[in-house]
């Protein structure tokens, strides 16, 4: 049972920062002029792209491509082609580069440019569970009768015909209808590439591949046009996000997810103030958003629970967590030893310090020390928080007013009733973006602290939610939703 935080891991995860990122100028990389750049992709080779559940066009080679775009300053424009035909039409100039998980080969060579190798991958066959036959090529071989599937004009269809007879070859327009037919037993195996082959058993499921690999390992890269002035931009930016560690986080989310909790669909209510920007607000547009919501959307998506968010008052949310009200408070709580007594924390997802907010035009103190020589001045904060905690350490508590929300302190500072809000800085900044005329000090006040989500003592909720945000912080998603929420100009 989850009680007690593991220290190492704490400072640990104090440590996280925003993702890992570069600018055109931070790493000397080319500037295309927002340049649009007409990119191939078949939307059927799942996991480098194709169309999900909901309909939208997703995979490897979207989201590495936009960050290739963001780091030179270009503007992706996805079309979506037929594989077979392609690569004719990348050697013409119909499009700019081709991203479809293809295959460096010396005759490919001959009639358009690849960029720098970004993947190895040998082939192996896929077959549905519970295959008992054959094992590999040479066992399949064997068999008196057998038909393998496969892609026309796939590095892929030229090793089948390779290692078996025409006659017992049967090439697809796409891998999708080779793997149906392998799904509706008109096949026995499909060859394909590994990477490829993982993305179909996550989407169709029922389906594994064989240990044994066929042939020898190849490398995959982006195809263009001969002469392309696309080749070298493309390689600078590909080599930075590499360096940073991107590279591989976009890798981890498509190639390497991890088998997570499944809840079955159940209801997890999520209590929150809609009054703590960018955690949780209500926008101009009335609606509830911020960094909270988008996190758990993300977190019941993966493990398979149904968020249900509940508007709570902030006085009284962790006794409410303590009574198991809600089964989970997520509010940018910090973690506490006072309160790790009577609620369970998740793994700290973030650490912050403390600041004051003050109106733009202050000029009168800089820091704690410079507020308190001043003849007269008040500090508002929120009833119940560590702010509020913090406030009263450093200042009289006569000059520090409390109030049931920070927006309220917030707008005590706007009409001259506080001269400073002590708030953590992230939500400072959250108030800035939404209200204006505002601005956070240099300085912090007391320690570094970290945030957690809240449950109910013993809550069976703790470790399924913790996996999911480790999945999530390994494959960028978490930083993803960071940048959009802490990180946006």
């Amino acid at each position: 049972m989850y009680r007690r935080l593991n220290w190492l891991a704490l400072l640990t995860l104090l440590l996280l920062v925003a993702a890992p990122s570069l600018t055109a100028q931070e790493a000397e990389l080319p500037d295309l002029g927002g340049r649009e750049i007409t990119i191939a992709v078949e939307n059927a080779y799942p996991p480098y792209n194709y169309i999900d559940d909901s309909g939208n066009a997703v995979g490897w080679d979207y989201d590495t491509f936009r960050d290739i775009c963001e780091l030179i300053n270009c503007v992706p424009v996805f079309v979506e082609t037929a594989w077979d035909g392609m690569l004719v039409a990348i050697a013409n100039g119909e499009y700019d580069v081709a991203a479809d998980g293809i295959t460096y080969t010396e005759e490919r060579d001959e009639t358009v440019d690849f960029s720098s190798l970004y993947q190895a991958y040998d082939e192996t066959f896929l077959v549905r569970e519970g295959e008992d036959r054959f094992t590999n090529a040479e066992e399949l071989l064997a068999l008196e009768d057998y038909r393998v599937g496969t892609q026309i004009g796939t590095t892929n269809e030229i090793t089948a015909l390779e290692y078996f007879p025409a006659e017992n070859v049967q090439s697809f327009d796409t891998f999708g209808a080779a793997v149906q037919a392998l799904v509706n037993r008109d096949l026995d195996a499909v060859l394909v590439d590994r990477p490829a082959a993982q993305g179909y058993i996550e989407a169709q499921g029922g389906l594994v591949t064989l240990e044994s690999s066929i042939g020898d390992q190849r490398g995959l890269a982006f195809a263009f046009p001969s002469g392309s002035d696309l080749v070298e931009p493309i390689n600078a930016a590909m080599a930075a996000l590499q360096a940073s560690g991107r590279w591989n986080q976009i890798y981890v989310r498509w190639f390497e997810q991890p088998e997570l909790p499944d809840l079955a669909g159940r209801e997890v209510t999520i209590a929150v103030e809609n009054a703590y920007p960018p955690y949780n607000f209500i926008n101009e547009a009335g609606e509830a958003v911020g960094w909270d919501y988008d996190t758990f959307n993300e977190i019941c998506e993966r493990i398979n629970c149904v968020p249900v968010y509940v508007e709570a008052a902030w006085d009284g949310m962790l006794v409410a967590i303590a009574n198991g009200e809600y089964d989970v408070a997520a509010d940018g709580i910090t973690y506490t030893e006072e309160r790790d007594e009577t609620v369970d924390f998740s793994s700290l997802y973030q650490a912050y310090d403390e600041t004051f907010l003050v109106v733009d035009s202050e000029t009168r103190f800089t820091n704690a020390e410079e507020l308190l020589a001043l003849d007269d001045y008040r500090v508002g904060t929120q009833i119940g928080t560590t702010n509020e905690i913090t406030a009263l350490e450093y200042f009289p508590a006569e000059n520090v007013q409390s109030f049931d929300t920070f927006g309220a302190a917030v707008q005590a500072l706007l009409n001259g009733d506080v001269d400073a809000v002590l708030i953590d800085r992230p939500v400072a900044e959250g108030f800035i973006e939404a209200q204006g005329g505002l601005m956070t000090l240099e300085s912090s006040i007391g320690d570094q602290r970290g945030l957690a989500f809240a449950f109910p003592s013993g809550s069976d909720l703790v470790e399924p939610v913790n996996a999911a945000m480790a999945a999530m912080q390994a494959d960028g998603t978490w930083d993803d939703i960071y940048e959009v929420w802490f990180a946006s100009e």
